[in-house]
């Protein structure tokens, strides 16, 4: 068991250490170091949160090494060099590591303390306002997400999300202890085991009371703001990603630069900016309706261009209407189809006419609709899954669908056998 540093002082930056042992290992999948010291203040990866990083300067040749992953066996923390970032001539000086001073990313250490204490204020309060328990925790260097056996209102996140940032306000200080075995007997608090032996419980006062094992801040203030960014549904209960301190003024910045980007192009004030978006949706929406209309009159006009033809669907003849375009989506497919068999059904002799609509390009293929008053189009689509593969469904009257094929591809396969 070596010393962890980390544990007397949150804010410990650097430190000396003899060396107990270095060993060349593999560690998932790749060559490393594995340094073991006598005392550190890197902290592993463990609970739910990425490993510290930072140097190990050699204090005998001054050279310098990047420690890229720490984690802890059997409560001994080691730490990870990539082989491949050691050059052949610096082999022998790791090998032979006997004093070292280690240091931090301090900067990414205090921004995990800022949003690892958010968190702690987070959970705490969403267990208190509705009783959730936090079942899952992740917190690396881009995000920090917490799974609860709870779902929310947009209302209930407003209000959790005001508790905790008037905790950051109140400036409190955070408490660390370690209880003994009796005391924790009588001491409420969360954890998502059963644990034994020390356990170091973090207190924000009327706010949580926790066992944790991480760095904290020491007061409530550091924490900065604390944004809750998403709540989504996830395994019946709910996925939460918060950002606090740094990360929630970074995210702000990005989401207020999107803003000012859509308010020039919108030419609309930045808090028009959801207004602006309504009224361009609406006014697409409109448009969309007008070029439907206009697709759904020029598919008419190809409709009754085009005369129909003898087609074979497996060794039967039908008259069929085949019509090819680029431009019309489906649902005015669709309707041309529908309205067409309403019309040939007007027509005795043109009854059992096949209306189909291929819907594409000869490079991405073609969406179709098939339909007919008669005629029993699933024996068409059984011809398009057959030869060309293609996918789709439907009933007897009108089938959708799929195919990856060219027109001409299309053509001969309908083509009349007996020709």
């Amino acid at each position: 068991m070596n010393e962890k540093l980390y544990n007397i002082d949150a804010y410990a930056k650097n430190f000396t250490s003899d060396v107990v042992s270095v060993s060349e290992r593999v560690f998932e999948n790749e060559q490393v170091y594995d340094i073991v010291l006598e005392n550190t203040c890197f902290f592993p990866e463990q609970g739910g949160q990425t490993s510290d990083t930072g140097l190990i300067y050699d204090l005998d040749s001054e050279k310098v090494f990047k420690v890229f992953h720490v984690s802890t066996e059997n409560d001994i923390e080691h730490h990870f060099v990539r082989a491949v970032e050691v050059k052949e001539t610096l082999k022998d000086v790791i090998m032979n590591l006997k004093k070292v001073r280690g240091e931090i990313n301090w900067e990414e250490r205090y921004d995990k303390m800022q949003n690892h204490s958010g968190e702690h204020l987070v959970s705490g309060t969403v267990h208190r306002f509705f009783g959730y328990d936090n079942v899952g925790f992740s917190l690396s260097s881009e995000n920090v997400t917490l799974d609860f056996n709870g779902t929310f209102t947009d209302e209930e996140l407003d209000r959790v999300e005001r508790e905790v940032n008037k905790a950051v306000y109140e400036n409190f200080e955070v408490i660390v202890t370690y209880p003994t075995e009796e005391e924790l007997k009588t001491l409420e608090y969360r954890s998502k085991k059963e644990l034994t032996g020390e356990v170091r419980i973090v207190e924000y006062p009327g706010y949580d009371v926790c066992a944790c094992c991480a760095p904290h801040v020491k007061r409530t203030g550091e924490i900065g703001m604390i944004k809750i960014v998403s709540a989504e549904h996830f395994k019946g209960g709910t996925r939460m990603t918060i950002r606090c301190g740094y990360r929630a003024l970074a995210d702000y910045g990005t989401k207020l630069s999107s803003c000012k980007s859509i308010s020039k192009t919108l030419s609309v004030p930045v808090d028009d900016v959801s207004k602006g978006v309504a009224k361009l949706s609406e006014d697409n929406r409109a448009l969309s309706f007008k070029i439907n209309g206009l697709y759904a009159q020029i598919l008419a006009l190809k409709a009754d261009s085009i005369k129909p033809e003898r087609i074979n669907v497996s060794e039967e003849e039908f008259e069929a209407l085949m019509i090819f375009d680029g431009c019309a989506d489906m649902n005015t497919a669709r309707k041309l189809v529908s309205d067409r068999i309403k019309l040939e059904q007007n027509t005795e002799s043109a009854a059992g006419m096949l209306v189909s609509i291929f819907i594409g390009d000869e490079e991405k293929g073609y969406s179709f609709c098939i339909g007919s008053g008669e005629t029993d189009c699933r024996k068409v689509l059984g011809e398009l899954k057959t030869g060309l593969n293609a996918k789709g469904g439907g009933s007897e009257t009108m089938i959708q669908g799929s195919v990856s094929a060219s027109e001409a591809e299309i053509r001969e396969l309908f083509r009349r056998r007996n020709e």
